[in-house]
């Protein structure tokens, strides 16, 4: 295909693809307040080029996604772990899997792989600090599909609160 060609089914694609609708029911104000504060989204996730850097970056999600796909993401966030995701703010795939090493000298710490190959693994700790290990001097290594997001259930997170954040990440989304 040429150039031309391949942007016109690009064009196509987009064009008909199902855009999530504006999410009703939900108070994004509070949603706002609830995702930067008791929430504690904002901590691991990153909206409009400010927050955390552990999870994926939010800013856009409401487009890209299903409002059941959100919720399943919230409420159960190990079911679809987060697979090749290119976000803004990352120059290559995501894939989210959690990390623990174990290091010569006993340290344990627990994060997000960032990068790895046969010899090496590049991961992001709980603090968010960049860690580059060789394989073969750590005592230990594993890699998980778990989420290191916690699940927030309907005790942890009232439905009225979900439908606050989702309000909020759907109002982001649109500007």
């Amino acid at each position: 295909m040429t150039p031309e060609e391949i942007w016109q089914v690009i064009t196509y694609i987009r064009s008909v693809e199902k855009k999530s609708a504006a999410f009703a029911g939900g108070d994004a104000a509070r949603g706002d307040k609830l995702f930067h504060g008791s929430a504690g989204c904002f901590t691991c996730h990153m909206v409009n080029g400010k927050g955390g850097r552990l999870g994926p970056e939010l800013t856009n999600v409401a487009t890209a996604r299903s409002t059941e796909s959100l919720v399943e993401s919230v409420r159960d966030p190990s079911r679809h772990l987060a697979t090749g995701l290119i976000e803004n703010t990352k120059e290559f795939p995501q894939e989210y899997e959690t990390v623990t090493v174990v290091t010569q000298d006993g340290k344990t710490l627990t994060g997000v792989a960032l990068n790895e190959d046969n010899f090496s693994i590049q991961m992001m700790d709980m603090q968010q600090q960049i860690h580059l290990y060789e394989k073969n001097k750590l005592k230990s290594f594993q890699k998980t599909r778990e989420s290191l997001m916690p699940a927030y259930d309907e005790k942890t997170l009232p439905d009225r609160d979900l439908r606050d954040l989702l309000a909020y990440l759907f109002e982001v989304s649109a500007k």
